[in-house]
């Protein structure tokens, strides 16, 4: 790496960059910041620091969660098999619907209530859906029945 000396502003160096090291003005390398997004993507915020303290790569719980953020999401192909079941935001007093893709083992997304209407339209907003799995509660049956 080449140091440069400005001509005009005494005590001012300038350094040439390594292609692949860092973006420019970066505090952290390209493999580090992608090691810890791993780390974080696995563990989450405070956990995934945590660890990375332990392995001489220290971070906070926010930087975590910001590089985690910046990394993005990969667009997946429209889920085939849904699981749809009913679930308690506060016991006994309030209750959603939640849509699960049981071939990646993830949550969908969350309804409000546990009527038809909802899941009607999130079924009809989805057509690639071939396949439900729901429990034996009425209003979900008529949903994938419409």
């Amino acid at each position: 790496m080449c140091r440069f000396r400005c001509s005009h502003f005494p005590g001012r160096i300038f350094a040439e960059r390594v292609p692949g090291l860092g973006a420019r003005k970066a505090r952290r390398s390209d493999r580090l910041a992608e090691a810890q997004t791993d780390i974080g993507m696995v563990l989450g915020g405070e956990p995934g620091a945590r660890l990375s303290r332990r392995l001489a790569m220290p971070v906070s719980g926010d930087t975590v969660l910001r590089l985690i953020r910046r990394r993005g999401t990969v667009p997946s192909s429209p889920p085939r098999v849904v699981g749809i079941d009913d679930w308690t935001w506060r016991r006994g007093r309030s209750y959603g619907t939640i849509v699960c893709d049981l071939e990646r083992k993830r949550v969908i997304d969350l309804l409000p209530g546990r009527s038809s209407a909802p899941v009607r339209d999130w079924l009809a907003a989805h057509p690639s859906v071939t396949l439900i799995s729901r429990d034996r509660s009425g209003p979900y049956a008529e949903a994938a029945r419409t």
